[in-house]
């Protein structure tokens, strides 16, 4: 940059004192020319860099940041790849979940196991109903279920709007995750507590790797 500053100075003193620089129709130095060409030459060079490498650092970090947490759940006894560590992350992060709190609940439904099915009919990783299902992917299957990406996206987004619903109060929602709002609900409308030990379950795994 410094360099490229140095040249362009020496250019415009090179115009303005010698007058050998592009020619107007009045037959005098068009000193806007240089100018012009720099300012294009700097945007066009530096522009890319300034956007870009927020992004691909922010990346290069997420990715690190998977890989650790996998790492340190395969130590803990889980199966776990890395590329499934980053789909966990991506996915909590658009659905904006907290990674860690992604990561436990993934381990309480399916213990990171695609294949994972309930005797009640929930299906992969964070264990979602068909019918639950599509009230985000309209005609969704238990084949599509079984896609880690789409059942990763539909179960974290479903948190997502449990914990909106509920205030910000993350235990809440988990226990209505697990038990359904209905239920959550009537036992809230009288008073009473509808944790069953699921929430603390779930919390306790995102800390499985810290």
């Amino acid at each position: 940059m410094q360099a490229l500053l140095l040249s362009v100075a020496v250019a415009q003193g090179v115009v303005t004192a010698t007058g050998t620089g592009p020619l107007g129709d009045d037959g005098k130095p068009r000193h806007g020319v240089v100018g012009s060409a720099v300012r294009e030459g700097v945007a066009m060079n530096l522009a890319p860099v300034v956007v870009q490498a927020p992004q691909k650092v922010a990346k290069a970090r997420t990715e690190e940041t998977a890989v650790a947490l996998a790492s340190e759940y395969r130590a803990k006894g889980y199966d776990l790849s890395d590329e499934l560590a980053r789909q966990i992350y991506a996915a909590a992060v658009r659905n904006e979940i907290d990674p860690h709190l992604a990561f436990g609940l993934v381990r309480t439904e399916s213990e990171f196991k695609d294949y994972a099915t309930s005797h009640v009919g929930a299906v992969g990783l964070t264990q979602l109903m068909v019918p639950t299902a599509r009230w985000f992917k309209k005609g969704a299957t238990v084949a599509d279920l079984r896609d880690s990406e789409t059942n990763l996206e539909i179960g974290f987004r479903y948190l997502g709007e449990l914990i909106d619903r509920y205030e910000g109060d993350v235990e809440l929602a988990l226990t209505a995750y697990n038990r359904g709002t209905g239920t959550v609900d009537r036992v809230l409308k009288r008073g009473g507590d509808p944790d069953n030990g699921y929430a603390g379950k779930v919390l306790a795994g995102s800390r499985a790797a810290s």
